[in-house]
């Protein structure tokens, strides 16, 4: 044995990122759910998100390079029938099926208003997807234009999903921010504005009060991406960067602001 006693020292271990102190007192970070964040901000990261768009070119540039790269004309339809015998693909059935799609595929065809292609509906539909989070296109079974085949395609902007409606229907499923769904957590219907909220120049206030259409799950197909489990809505791709370049945008303005007056700046030497 040693001639002293040593006391022994109790070490705590943890995470670096963990670790609090002068320099993380002001890091709030909680442990919400993701439609918790999602509910508080959806909103407004969306607006902001459009102003960008609109107003900055570093938003604008970067929403058409993902647009041009991912869908850039419009994906094509390339059927892959064999043939029973031999494997071989079946080159009349499958020319004969692109050339339908393609007539399909036209504005007055696959869309329900009659104003955009099959193409032009991609484009949208990942144009929406980055700049507002997400995009929904309804599935109307029936024929449009010149077209044989019983589908149309209903592009629908994010902001007809009723954010604000949060509860419980009448059959159980819970409805999280105008999605309903059930048990599982799996869609089971959407419930959409019969009016845009934004739309006010061109609707009767009175008639645009929150009234809303509940449409299942299975005419809807939900464009977004999920980023946490549990995710029910979408968020916009430029949420990481609203705050970066709308101080970058400040900071242009205010160099700009700054060399014109420096320049305007003269001197005047005046002699007897």
């Amino acid at each position: 044995m040693w001639p002293f006693s040593r006391k022994r020292r109790s070490v705590k271990r943890n995470y670096a990122g963990a670790q609090g102190g002068r320099l993380t007192n002001d890091w709030v970070s909680q442990g919400t759910s993701a439609d918790s964040e999602i509910r508080n901000s959806l909103r407004i990261l969306r607006n902001r998100a459009r102003a960008l768009v609109r107003d900055s070119d570093f938003a604008k540039a970067a929403l058409r390079a993902v647009k041009n790269n991912v869908v850039g004309q419009g994906i094509k339809h390339q059927a892959q029938v064999r043939m029973i015998r031999g494997g071989r693909l079946d080159e009349r059935l499958n020319s004969l099926i692109e050339h339908e799609f393609k007539k399909w595929g036209k504005a007055e065809n696959c869309h329900a208003g009659g104003t955009l292609s099959f193409a032009q509906i991609q484009q949208l539909c990942l144009n929406s997807m980055i700049e507002s989070g997400e995009v929904f296109v309804r599935l109307v079974r029936q024929t449009f234009g010149q077209s044989r085949v019983p589908i149309g395609l209903e592009v629908i902007e994010s902001d007809l999903l009723d954010d604000d409606y949060t509860g419980f229907e009448s059959n159980g499923n819970r409805v999280r921010m105008g999605v309903e769904v059930d048990e599982w957590n799996r869609p089971v219907a959407y419930h959409f504005l019969n009016y845009h909220p934004g739309d006010y120049q061109f609707t009767n206030n009175v008639i645009a009060k929150k009234r809303r259409t509940r449409i299942p799950a299975s005419e809807i197909i939900h464009l977004y991406s999920v980023d946490r489990p549990g995710q029910t809505r979408g968020v916009t791709a430029f949420a990481s960067a609203i705050m970066r370049l709308n101080n970058l945008k400040g900071y242009e303005e205010a160099e700009i602001i700054a060399a014109r007056a420096s320049s305007a700046m003269m001197g005047f030497v005046r002699t007897p």
